[in-house]
């Protein structure tokens, strides 16, 4: 078997169907089996992958009663054949060349794991103002797969396709994490001395969440796992990880400091500054520039509450062996 494919979804109704057609279009240009991992989904998404994969061959459905990402791809790993392995989501629209590009360069190329640039994807007016803002530098920092379509070498990249030694040497997802996961998983391949190459050859299109609420639990949750996944493993630690944090703390602080210092205010007012201009130079009308601001903020804002929640968790954790997988 070349290409063993893992997908764990859980409550995808709203984007399952153009990605299902997506991953089946792709893989069927090559030899490969596809798992559909459903974490007991309570939005009719186990029921629709039921009837979409009955007439598929090389497709299998398996619960996930764990529901999170790490124990679905755990749980199916063993069971699969493939020379390469690729983990990807059911939020996604992939390229009908995916698969064939990934394993091309996984096979003409001294690299270890692939995978490409996510081009954010909103449909309502709201969704295409969250991607743009995910897209850029100042609403996501130097998240690379995010706001550069340039081929380079990453610490890590999203559905990624990996060398099946690559995985059978440093062990699977960490069943600790339920956000994250693949950031630890990828430090660790490089920290391991193996190579993530990020190719715009496959370039996906992420669906986003199209309203500031489901934005904010995602970003408040990416943020309140990296303090573990630094803990479990230091290579991909930068400074910048911080930078949400520490801006929550000076926004907080520069507000309960104005009845003291009157100029505390102008740390404030420099963010929402520099948030108009790259609102304006991305976005048009005031409701889109208004909501842009909004969204910045809630990024920031979300995640600096989470990390900081993380890390104070953190402290006080127990980091556990990291279960291997043969």
């Amino acid at each position: 078997m070349l290409l063993s494919i893992i997908v764990p979804v859980r409550n995808e109704i709203a984007h399952i169907s153009k990605s299902f057609n997506s991953i089946i279009k792709a893989a069927s240009k090559l030899e490969s089996e596809i798992f559909f991992v459903d974490g007991k989904s309570n939005d009719g998404t186990y029921e629709w992958l039921r009837n979409a994969t009955k007439t598929i061959n090389n497709c299998k459905l398996v619960i996930n009663n764990e529901k999170y990402v790490s124990y679905g791809f755990n749980q199916v790993f063993n069971e699969t054949k493939g020379m390469y392995i690729s983990r990807i989501d059911g939020h996604t629209i992939y390229p009908e060349n995916y698969f064939n590009n990934a394993i091309n360069i996984l096979k003409n190329q001294s690299i270890d794991v692939v995978g490409g640039p996510a081009k954010h994807i909103g449909t309502s007016w709201k969704g295409k103002i969250i991607a743009t803002c995910m897209m850029h530098p100042f609403g996501t920092g130097n998240s690379k797969f995010r706001i550069s379509k340039k081929e380079q070498f990453v610490y890590t990249v999203p559905f990624p396709i990996y060398r099946r030694e690559v995985l059978k040497k440093i062990g699977l997802y960490d069943e600790e994490l339920i956000k994250n996961q693949d950031d630890e998983l990828n430090y660790r391949c490089v920290a391991n001395g193996f190579k993530i190459l990020m190719s715009p050859a496959l370039t996906t299109k992420y669906l986003v969440r199209e309203n500031a609420s489901d934005l904010s639990k995602q970003y408040y949750l990416y943020g309140l796992y990296k303090p573990s996944v630094f803990k479990k493993v230091t290579y991909g630690y930068k400074i910048y990880n911080y930078v949400p944090a520490f801006h929550l703390l000076f926004s907080f602080l520069s507000l309960i400091l104005i009845p003291l210092i009157n100029y505390s205010v102008y740390y404030i007012l420099c963010y929402l500054i520099f948030s108009l201009i790259f609102s304006y130079r991305k976005t048009k009308g005031i409701r889109a520039i208004t909501y842009s601001v909004f969204i910045f903020a809630t990024i920031h804002y979300s995640y600096g509450s989470g990390f900081i929640a993380g890390y104070l968790k953190s402290l006080f954790e127990i980091v556990h062996p990291r279960k291997k997988y043969n």
